[in-house]
């Protein structure tokens, strides 16, 4: 029984160490992101300690948050391309092939936007599929298809909430050449959003951060 204890016991602290050491290297290739120490990074990330600590999908991950803070489109490709062909769970599907559409709607690929968006579509995330499809049609088609609705949806919204449909809206009336409704949804978006902004300042000021070192 004794034995037994003693190898909980020592199971448990083996486990807050690695605990512990799993967290410093995370920090350590955060720390060198923030300082644009992107050499440094890619060394550490690529070392034998960082594969022995964590899984392929977290060092691909933070390979593709790199690769994107360096604007760098090809390596960033690559790397969504290898993320989205793992095995992933349903969960994490949606949230590979939702980065991989942003990407694509950023560089207006066209094709590759409509292929990760069929595959989310495809997916049981009902909210994803409406704004996926509405982000494709205003980018990438440039139509006004959801020009009515996201308007009939802001009257049912609270002031905060609605700052993303106006910025929407703003860029349908762009695409549109209505550069006076453009500018009008352009300028309510920035005023509903600063609302979020404030009231975030608000609550951090309300229930500030307590200092664990003192």
């Amino acid at each position: 029984m004794r034995i037994l204890y003693v190898t909980i016991v020592c199971a448990f602290v083996l486990f807050l160490s690695i605990g512990a050491i799993k967290r410093y290297a995370y920090h350590q290739l955060i720390t060198l992101l923030e300082n644009k120490e992107y050499a440094r990074f890619d060394r550490l990330i690529d070392s034998k300690r960082m594969k022995l600590l964590f899984p392929k999908l977290v060092l691909l991950d933070m390979k593709l948050n790199a690769s994107l803070l360096r604007q760098d489109k090809a390596r960033s490709i690559q790397l969504i391309e290898e993320i989205c062909h793992l095995p992933l769970t349903s969960s994490q599907k949606e949230t590979y092939y939702l980065k991989a559409f942003n990407f694509y709607v950023g560089i207006e690929d066209k094709k590759n936007s409509k292929k990760y968006l069929d595959l989310i579509q495809k997916g049981s995330n009902e909210k994803m599929k409406v704004e996926t499809r509405r982000v494709y049609n205003i980018y990438i088609d440039k139509n006004d298809h959801d020009l009515k609705d996201l308007i009939k949806e802001l009257d049912d919204m609270e002031e905060d909430q609605k700052g993303i449909h106006e910025f929407l809206i703003s860029k349908i009336y762009a695409n549109k050449k209505d550069p006076v409704n453009a500018r009008k949804y352009e300028q309510l978006s920035k005023e509903h959003l600063a609302l979020i902004d404030s009231r975030t300042s608000e609550k951090k000021l309300a229930h500030p951060t307590p200092n664990k070192h003192k």
